[in-house]
């Protein structure tokens, strides 16, 4: 009898052990994998949005097209061979590479904080929302007063980027 009760325990304490291993090592690798996906989407949506007319040319913010913005652009003028990003151009190649390379079955916050067009500079925050719905059900968070947190959890990664040109 003492034994069967011993064997149980172990039993009860490696499913136990074995949800928690689950549980953490799945949101480890989300935040490894967020954070690579993040580095080469953002490295490969900043050369995407290179202006190579003003690579070429030097053209920088003259006040009549809108191909830049005022604020964001910290290069003289005229001098060809500027590396510059088109910011719009940014935003749409950095959000259509990030959809395809995520999974699907997360909800993702995508926060450009500061984007630069010359020189080229960006900072990028995304938050994954992952949920664990499964989890506040074993532990019945709508019973009595006891409120537990564990509905979802947030991975929070940030990434700021500057492009150089290595010929300089």
């Amino acid at each position: 009898m003492q034994s069967s009760v011993w064997g149980y325990l172990f039993l009860v304490l490696g499913l136990v052990g074995i949800v928690l291993i689950n549980l953490f090592g799945n949101i480890t690798v989300s935040n490894e994998d967020m954070y690579y996906i993040l580095k080469e989407v953002t490295e490969a949506s900043m050369i995407d949005a290179i202006d190579y007319q003003a690579y070429r040319v030097g053209v920088g913010y003259d006040g009549v097209t809108e191909d830049s913005d005022p604020d964001s652009m910290h290069c003289i003028s005229g001098i060809p061979g500027t590396v510059r990003i088109v910011k719009e151009k940014f935003v749409e190649s950095f959000v259509r590479r990030f959809s395809e390379a995520v999974e699907q079955n997360r909800s993702y916050q995508i926060s450009f904080d500061d984007i630069d067009e010359c020189p080229p500079k960006v900072s990028v925050t995304v938050t994954a929302r992952e949920s664990y719905g499964w989890l506040s059900k074993v532990f019945g968070s709508g019973a009595g007063d006891y409120n537990y947190e564990t509905d979802s959890a947030q991975i929070v990664n940030t990434l700021s980027a500057i492009l150089e040109d290595k010929f300089r």
